[in-house]
């Protein structure tokens, strides 16, 4: 007699089904993501002559990925990072490591899944399309919700992946605006503090750097340093001439482009007009430990 595998797990205890069906399905979603990864590598040698497309594929095996909550400074460490010769900026957000990060109405999706296989064919699309200086040996990616899939990306990239977490003050995040609709605050309290804490969770990881903004912009040269030993890049003279020396220089995150360092927006919610959006977040639970964790708070 034929039994279906449903048939076999219902024959089983309940602890025993359920266990079962979550191991059948976390094979399942492992499965579905090797076959998405593979079909994008074909895609690409499909597309292009086999000595591009293998030069596509060596330059993600050290990536750089940035991520952490919108309005923390991603683009601006992206921007300062595409100053270094060996590194080739994405100057989009590609979303392909952060699959379902974000809601059909490009804000953040509050129950994302993150068995959601990669869509490496937006990176190699990208990579494609753009000339490559012969200099770069690797790329780099930001997508601010990157964040919250910190682990799978380790888990395919592997040891010669590094990630970059941005912190900052989650009181200037939620004050911040967006040109894409100045109207209204672009972060919500809830979103600073999953992201954020999606990044805590892995901050003694070996392949995870964690920055804060007000260090990268009021201590530029120690904290581009200590984020070249990480990367295992030499420091070059290129990142004290920025933003002169960034191939990146402009991006729909920012208003203007590219500026010299400066810290204006560091304490800006300080405002009495900001006082009830402050309120909240230091309402929203979890906040407040956040905080302090990061010295934001005593």
């Amino acid at each position: 007699m034929n039994v279906t595998l449903k048939e076999s797990c219902e024959a089983l205890p309940k602890s025993s089904n359920a266990i079962l069906y979550l191991r059948m399905q976390k094979l399942r979603n492992a499965l579905a993501r090797r076959q998405a990864h593979r079909r994008a590598k074909i895609e690409l040698f499909q597309k292009a002559s086999r000595a591009h497309a293998k030069r596509i594929v060596q330059l993600g095996k050290r990536p750089i990925v940035i991520g952490g909550c919108g309005r923390s400074g991603t683009t601006l460490l992206l921007s300062i990072l595409s100053c270094h010769p060996k590194i080739f900026a994405i100057d989009i957000e590609t979303t392909a490591l952060c699959p379902d990060g974000y809601g059909a109405d490009g804000m953040y999706n509050r129950n994302p899944n993150l068995d959601m296989p990669f869509k490496l064919e937006k990176i190699y699309e990208y990579l494609l399309t753009h000339e490559i200086p012969a200099s770069c040996t690797r790329w780099c990616e930001k997508t601010p919700r990157n964040v919250i899939y910190f682990e799978r990306i380790l888990r395919h990239f592997g040891k010669a992946a590094r990630l970059i977490h941005i912190v900052r003050d989650g009181r200037d995040v939620v004050t911040s605006v967006h040109p894409r609709d100045a109207s209204r605050y672009w972060v919500t309290p809830h979103r600073w503090v999953v992201d954020v804490a999606a990044g805590r969770r892995l901050e003694n990881h070996l392949q995870v750097l964690m920055i804060r903004y007000e260090d990268l912009v009021r201590n530029y040269e120690p904290t581009m340093r200590r984020i070249c030993e990480f990367i295992e890049e030499e420091f070059t003279p290129a990142f004290l001439e920025y933003p002169d020396s960034a191939r990146v220089k402009e991006s729909i995150a920012w208003f203007n482009p590219a500026q010299t360092m400066n810290d204006r927006s560091i304490g800006r919610w300080q405002e009495s007009k900001f006082q009830n959006i402050i309120a909240e977040l230091l309402r929203e639970p979890g906040a407040a430990e956040l905080l302090k964790h990061y010295g934001y708070l005593s």
